[in-house]
């Protein structure tokens, strides 16, 4: 199948991670004959932010009714991210479009919880948990934010939007299981593409470290965990510092600084927002990037592909999307011991950077093949032409049940049963 029209409902501005990827694989997909289209898919003040640059016609989802959608393009791919200013727009508009869903964080409650904000009904949330996880994992009379380790288990949110799409793609296999039980349709794993060009190559060695963090500065990113690496070592106290790459909250900012204090080490360096020019140029003199995270939020890391793509030694935790990374191409760290782990990984850098080198330059091999945008538009395709090919049975079913609907028969109606048998019948089924 050639030539599709791809709709390609992404946030798509100059801050976005995820617009950085759409970018880089929507121009794989124009490469290889098929027509793609941005709809831009933040909502509120976000809808304002300037427009990035590209090869394709852009249009914010707002402007483009279902009918429009259905009309205009043979599949409507949606990026869904954490976050509601950049995401907000896809919500109510998975249904009636029938988009296929890229889940790029397997955690989406804070996306929920501002999508019930916005809309004007904050409790909504609680509602929304408790009709997908039960009592079991949203109890009566306790507030929807608890610690986060413990919501991704009991009421992580994706399936608030997996089951509302035709399809959908994982970034690794951590929640395929929860996408593939939830989803009413097939389920890809494809390991999320990222391009990070013109990153300066890693300094000589020198007999000291630098560590830097990329990107926003969350408690899960484990900052902390390196400061005391750094401050529990009598190697790595005066040879070792640390540099925060990303935006940080004061109060976090804070409480970094006043773990160094206490430990007696330096304070982290704090250079707040970059952008990609200004990234390259901070990374010149670093010779490691950490990656720990806990818990794992996120489908998959843009940071991490970073991160070994610039050919530096990487820590990352050994769970969830990192633990799937090969084991000789980054230095993981076990989630009960990573200031531990993180401590010896770092000594033994500073006593052997020839190995550092080879583990990095391995690392750099799979973050260009592994994760180069054009392995990730092969493997999308079939997927996309299986959900394009199965088009027609959904449209048999969604007209069928909009005139039960305008008939007052909603699908508790013995009717409606009777209708799923002969669309069964008729080789029209939901597909699973």
């Amino acid at each position: 199948m050639t030539g599709l029209r791809i709709g390609w409902s992404t946030p798509w501005n100059g801050r976005s991670a995820i617009a950085d990827f759409a970018g880089e694989v929507g121009q794989a997909l124009l490469a290889r004959g098929h027509e793609v289209t941005i709809l831009r898919s933040e909502a509120g003040e976000a809808a304002a932010m300037p427009a990035r640059p590209g090869p394709f016609p852009v249009f914010h989802l707002d402007e483009l009714d279902d009918d429009a959608l259905r009309r205009r393009f043979d599949v409507v791919v949606a990026h869904l991210g954490n976050h509601q200013p950049y995401h907000g727009a896809q919500v109510t508009r998975l249904d009636g479009v029938g988009m296929v869903g890229v889940f790029h964080d397997l955690f989406l409650a804070h996306l929920a919880a501002g999508w019930f904000e916005h809309a004007g009904n904050p409790m909504g949330v609680l509602d929304a948990a408790r009709d997908l996880y039960g009592p079991e994992g949203m109890p009566e009379g306790e507030p929807f934010w608890d610690d986060l380790s413990d919501m991704v288990r009991r009421r992580p949110m994706l399936e608030w939007l997996s089951r509302r799409c035709v399809a959908a793609v994982a970034h690794a296999g951590h929640y395929e299981a929860r996408l593939r039980q939830s989803c009413p349709g097939p389920v890809a794993v494809i390991p999320l593409a990222f391009v990070a060009p013109g990153l300066p190559p890693a300094p000589p060695a020198s007999g000291r470290l630098t560590v830097a963090a990329i990107g926003h500065a969350n408690a899960n990113k484990r900052i902390d965990q390196i400061i005391m690496a750094i401050g529990s070592s009598v190697r790595l106290r005066g040879r070792c510092r640390l540099r925060v790459i990303g935006e940080a909250t004061a109060g976090e900012r804070a409480r970094l600084e006043g773990l160094a204090a206490v430990l007696g080490i330096e304070p982290p360096e704090f250079t707040g927002w970059v952008d990609d020019d200004a990234l390259r140029g901070q990374l010149r003199d670093v010779d490691v990037i950490t990656c720990l995270r806990n818990p794992v939020l996120e489908g998959a890391s843009a940071s991490v592909i970073t991160a070994m793509a610039s050919g530096r030694p990487t820590l990352v935790t050994d769970h969830g999307c990192y633990a799937e990374i090969p084991k000789d191409t980054v230095m993981a760290c076990r989630p009960e011991a990573e200031a531990l782990d993180a401590m010896r990984h770092l000594e033994r850098l500073l006593a052997h950077p020839e190995e550092g080198a080879a583990l990095a330059a391995r690392g750099r091999e799979v973050a260009l093949t592994r994760h180069a945008p054009d392995a990730y538009a092969e493997a999308l395709l079939p997927l996309l032409e299986r959900v394009v090919a199965d088009r027609p049975r959904r449209e048999a079913r969604r007209h069928l049940f909009s005139t039960l609907g305008s008939l007052g028969l909603g699908a508790e109606d013995p009717s409606a049963g009777r209708a799923e048998a002969v669309l069964a019948g008729m080789g029209l089924a939901r597909a699973g």
